[in-house]
Formats: structure tokens, sequence, C-alpha cells
């Protein structure tokens, strides 16, 4: 799973650290200070973050009630599948879809499981008709002072794996990850965030011969984004803009073009999406991203831009 690399027009509020969009994801993608405020004004789902997902970043509200459960779901595109830092599947961008339902355990704390399905737009000697399907679980408790404390696991498993450094075929992978935020709303409209998300790989269960991932590796993800109301274009406010950018370090967790598995300051990515939300049901994102690396990673050119777009529905 790479942060869409995630994309998913509400995955920062389902994600309790995002995953962060594998695609870096993107994927996706989006941060743990949005998905506090989103908890906090029950919104239904991260980015992203816990699951580091670059294409998964942008943040869609719905209507401001109290139910005890709530359900995003959401169609993305993304033009490459970006996941802490490494162009996963080069030449070709996914197409995922994400189903969000979250428990609100209380005003303060919810339980969300942003199931995740992804396929490669074409196949190449990179995708070969790959696919992936993410179960992560992610807990989140927000203090009324804008702080925010998060826990989660997440299982990925890929089908068709792309060759190279990684081992062709199935592959399974087992993730932890805890997460600590803040998020603050200023009187003009405008919400600004942090989060610090920490990765741990525990590796693959007995029966599979191999993870995409090395097993004890860990990843480290700071963030900084906001929500900034875009008057100008609708003054109900429906219409937002979510910059959030990230500098991500890697611990033996993504190997260079050698196949050494290096440590360091991965990448510095920034992704600028922008939410209309239509009704209180649905919205519609459409994002640019861009990436630098220092590291010689794996498949991954030292700077890379993408884009991506998604529907979503919250009920």
């Amino acid at each position: 799973m790479k942060l869409v690399s995630r994309f998913a027009a509400f995955a920062l509020t389902a994600v309790a650290g995002a995953s962060a969009l594998h695609a870096e994801n993107n994927a996706d993608q989006q941060n743990v200070a949005d998905q506090a405020a989103a908890a906090k004004k029950d919104y239904s789902t991260t980015n992203a973050v816990a699951t580091g997902k670059d294409v998964k970043a942008p943040v869609a509200p719905v209507a401001a009630t109290s139910p005890m459960f709530t359900l995003n779901v959401s169609e993305n595109y993304d033009s490459r599948y970006m996941f802490r830092g490494v162009d996963v599947l080069a030449g070709t961008g996914i197409i995922s879809t994400t189903f969000a339902p979250t428990w609100h355990i209380t005003a303060n704390d919810t339980l969300t499981v942003p199931l995740w399905f992804a396929s490669a737009v074409k196949s190449n000697k990179n995708a070969s008709s790959y696919r992936e399907f993410d179960v992560p679980v992610n807990y989140l408790h927000t203090f009324d002072s804008g702080f925010n404390l998060g826990a989660g696991y997440a299982l990925y498993n890929y089908f068709n794996l792309p060759g190279g450094n990684r081992p062709g075929g199935d592959g399974i992978q087992n993730e932890v990850n805890v997460t600590a935020g803040y998020s603050k709303t200023l009187k003009n409209g405008i919400s600004l965030n942090s989060s610090l998300t920490y990765y741990y790989e525990l590796g693959t269960a007995n029966q599979y011969t191999y993870g995409s991932v090395n097993p004890g590796s860990s990843f480290l993800t700071p963030s900084l984004g906001a929500t900034i109301p875009l008057n100008f274009i609708k003054k109900d406010g429906s219409v937002t803009f979510n910059p959030n950018t990230q500098y991500n370090f890697s611990f033996v967790y993504n190997p260079n073009q050698n196949g050494t598995y290096v440590s360091g300051a991965n990448n510095w990515q920034f992704q600028l999406p922008v939410t209309w939300q239509i009704t209180k049901v649905w919205s519609v994102t459409g994002y640019w991203a861009y990436s630098y690396q220092g590291l010689d990673l794996y498949n991954t050119a030292k700077s890379l831009g993408w884009a991506g777009c998604s529907v979503g529905a919250s009920f």
C-alpha cells in the first residue's frame, strides 16, 4: 500500500496516523490533525497519514451531526502510485476504491477501518496487473485542547507484486503505527494542523515466504497542513484548499537502486488539494503533488510530480 497513494477525498479523517499516501499516499496521500478536527465535527474518515498513502490526502467534510456510525466511500485516480517516497509502479497510475466505516465511540474517540483496494491502470514491466487490498484499523482520541493521540494496525495484501528488488507474486505485510497531532481553527475559518506519525514493520506471517517491506524497519512522518475556505469561489465555504507537506525519515525502510536498504532523510513532499463539497453527501477533489528524494530510492526519480482526483460520498 503506497501514500495515494493514496488518494481519497475523505482519507485524512479516516486514518489515525495516513498511510500517508503506502501510495505516500498516498496516498496516500494525507494528516492526523485533520482527522482530529474531522472527528470533532463528526466527519467520517488519512491520508492518510496512518497508512502513508500519498494519494489519499484531501479532506471532504460532511454535515455536522452526531451519529454513532458514519461511512465514507470514494473512487480515486492517481497518475502515480507514490508510497513513502517511492514511485511504486513507475510508468502507470492507479485506480482505487475506499470504503471507510467509522465508529464514534464517544465525542472524542473514533475507531475507523478504511478498507482500500487498488489496481494499476495499465500493465507494464513494473505494474504487471498489480492489485492491492489493505485493511487498516485506527483509533484516535481527541482532547478538547486540540491535541490528539492515536494508534493503528494495517494489513497489506499485494497481488502480482512488481519484480526488481521486490519479489514477484503475492505478498503480505503487517504494520503498526502511533501518532500525535494538534489542530487549531482560527477566527477566519482557516484551520491549521500538525502531526507526527511513526510506522513499524512487523514482518510477514509464517505461511508466507516474504513481505514487501524489511521486517523491523520503520518510517517517521512529521507533517504540517491547513484547511482554507476559498470564499471567493463559493461564499458558503464549500470549496476548500487543503495544502500539506511532509519531511519523511526512513530507518532501513526503503531500498536504493542497488537493492540496499537505506536510512536517513527519505523525502520531502507536498500536496495541493482542492475539495468541493457539492452536497452534504457528495464531494469531488483534485490535487497536484511533488516529491524530492536524495537517497537514490529504488525505481524513483530524484524529483517528480503527480496528480489525481476523486469522487466521495459521506453518510
